[in-house]
């Protein structure tokens, strides 16, 4: 029974973890990293997160990371006060990248959701940040949504296809 509960939490509390993380980092920066980090690290306990599991965050992260700086290196980005991304991003990454096994586990088994989840949903999420003043674009926004959804669909199918694969590893060592 206790399962049952803890799977249906799981994806809600991810959900509502990185929203409010998305929230905080965005409008207050670098000031929110310890509430952010404290509820990542929270969630990291709670789901009793596995080695496995923490390498996917951090390559998935890295990945992430080294997209947004190509992106600012490119002229694409320009984030107000850093020359290259500021560090509320990199956090942002972190637990972006948490998400992929808890509150989008659902599309594990569809890489056409996964293409276009990535390719709508992702895009959104910079336009919100232009909107914000957080970052500025080097394009216009037509022009970014399309850029940011031919990136962002394959990136999400890739993100799920490493996921897929670290499980694979992790089976293949322990049987």
């Amino acid at each position: 029974m206790e399962n049952k509960v803890m799977k249906i939490k799981s994806p809600l509390w991810n959900l509502v973890a990185f929203n409010l993380a998305w929230l905080g980092l965005v409008f207050i920066g670098n000031l929110f990293i310890p509430i952010a980090a404290t509820f990542f690290g929270v969630q990291l306990w709670y789901f009793k997160s596995t080695k496995n599991e923490i390498l996917l965050i951090s390559l998935v992260a890295t990945l992430g990371i080294f997209l947004d700086l190509a992106l600012v290196y490119s002229g694409f980005f320009v984030f107000p006060g850093t020359e290259g991304i500021p560090f509320w991003l990199i956090t942002l990454w972190i637990f972006f990248a948490s998400t992929i096994r808890h509150s989008l586990a659902f599309l594990a088994n569809s890489k056409l959701l996964q293409f276009v989840v990535g390719a709508i949903s992702a895009p959104l999420s910079y336009l919100a940040g232009a909107k914000l003043a957080v970052v500025g674009l080097g394009l216009s926004v037509q022009a970014s949504y399309l850029l940011l959804a031919c990136l962002w669909g394959p990136l999400m199918v890739f993100m799920f296809a490493l996921s897929r694969w670290l499980l694979i590893k992790e089976k293949s060592y322990v049987g």
